[in-house]
């Protein structure tokens, strides 16, 4: 619980964006979890290196969330504060073959915009559902990885005034960045390519997509990382754990890697069936998936 003191030095730094013991769920994609004690939406750089600091000085944890679709709340909710980045980190500026993109841009925008403007090279993670930061933060990636095209990145650090600008190293959903370091932007080295077969490029990918996961029900993308040299879906349905349902929630029938919230599901819910499908994949194959979503807690 945060204190009146804490509540107040909050709002007078974050604006009238803030708003305390916000229900986390509907701002996830799937839809299960408690409140975070203090959340707000920042539009600006100056705003957020203040908000940041403010909490660290107070002791208050902080995250910050994008579009939630690779995260899970626990039931309890989240104690301390909780960032969702707006405007001025939602703008996409195209500069030749480089294309910047705030942190808070919808990655299925960015492949749009530089399809429309002839450059190649993002199109193969237009089916990701998630935004810029949070895709550079866990290199995020389908047959490309974001960190294959990412020529620099913009952070802010915790408790410190003013963006920095760092390369991270990449390797299989995972990069070097800190911890406390917020990703506000990042540079992407694209080449020249054909505006229309770039085009019809995404449209193709996202009709795969919509073909092969199942969209129609509340998920948070894959749920396991895919082992080296193998795929968790197949090895999930190898053993036998489609349809698998813990309360409301079900490994898809539809694609063996997700979890979906058919109605009702908690977040204990789906940690459960992930544990029971991880038990289960182990004594099968062998193998010991590692989950791909982030648990916030």
């Amino acid at each position: 619980m945060l204190s009146e003191a804490q509540r107040a030095a909050l709002r007078s730094t974050a604006g009238k964006n803030l708003e305390f013991d916000m229900p986390l769920a509907p701002k996830t994609s799937m839809k299960v979890g408690g409140p975070a004690a203090a959340y707000a939406e920042i539009s600006s750089i100056v705003n957020l290196a203040a908000t940041l600091s403010l909490a660290q000085q107070l002791s208050i944890p902080w995250a910050i969330i994008g579009f939630g679709s690779n995260l899970l709340v626990r039931d309890e909710g989240y104690p301390g504060l909780v960032v969702r980045l707006v405007g001025d980190f939602t703008k996409v500026v195209i500069n030749g073959t480089r294309v910047r993109a705030g942190a808070a841009t919808p990655i299925v925008s960015l492949c749009r915009e530089a399809a429309l403007a002839g450059l190649s090279g993002a199109e193969a993670l237009v089916g990701i559902p998630g935004t810029i930061g949070g895709a550079v933060r866990m290199n995020a990636g389908t047959d490309v990885e974001i960190g294959d095209i990412i020529k620099r990145v913009e952070v802010l650090v915790a408790g410190e005034p003013l963006q920095t600008f760092t390369t991270p190293e990449f390797s299989y959903r995972r990069s070097s960045l800190d911890q406390r370091a917020v990703v506000t932007a990042a540079e992407l080295e694209l080449t020249p390519g054909d505006p229309a077969a770039l085009q019809a490029e995404l449209k193709r990918r996202i009709a795969r997509r919509n073909a092969t996961q199942p969209l129609e029900l509340p998920n948070s993308g894959s749920m396991f990382r895919n082992p080296r040299g193998n795929h968790a879906g197949r090895l999930i349905e190898a053993a036998g754990c489609k349809g698998w349902e813990v309360g409301g929630a079900q490994v898809s029938e539809k694609h063996a890697n997700f979890i979906v919230n058919r109605g009702g599901a908690t977040c204990a819910d789906v940690l459960a069936l992930a544990a029971r499908v991880r038990e289960a994949v182990k004594e099968k194959s062998g193998v010991q998936l590692e989950l791909e979503v982030h648990v916030l807690s």
